[in-house]
């Protein structure tokens, strides 16, 4: 009785190098569908917007389609010119400096008030006080 060959038995007797068993740097594990890292969707984007992946060879190696692919692509650029159209965004000093600012200001308001309360009560003090006769 003849023995059928396999497909892996194909490949053993071929002189075809066989397919790495670990996935190379290039490649990606496939995680579950639809969930990937910021960092993976970034890295996407700029690999094709700077020419070195096509939009199918992206959604290939992360394994997803490749409209997938391009509403990432749509959604950095829409991202990019929401960012330029704001202007630069204040440095952390900045923000801080700005919390700081507006806590000073509430401090020099209510240190205000209470100078004018104090400048009230006093006036009212003095004019409770009876006046000296003048002279003759």
């Amino acid at each position: 009785m003849k023995r059928s060959r396999s497909m892996s038995d194909e490949k053993k007797t071929t002189n075809e190098p066989a397919e790495p068993e670990t996935p190379t740097a290039k490649e990606v594990t496939r995680r579950r569908p639809g969930k990937r890292s910021v960092e993976d969707k970034r890295q996407a984007v700029l690999d094709i917007l700077s020419g070195k992946a096509t939009v199918a060879q992206v959604a290939k190696r992360l394994c997803v389609l490749p409209e997938t692919v391009e509403g990432w692509k749509a959604d950095a650029l829409a991202g990019m010119e929401s960012a330029f159209r704001q202007g630069p965004t204040p440095s952390d000093e900045d923000k801080k400096l700005a919390v700081e600012n507006a806590e000073l200001k509430r401090v020099v308001v209510k240190l205000e008030m209470q100078k004018e309360l104090l400048e009230n009560a006093l006036e009212t003090e003095r004019n409770k006080r009876p006046t000296r006769p003048g002279r003759s």
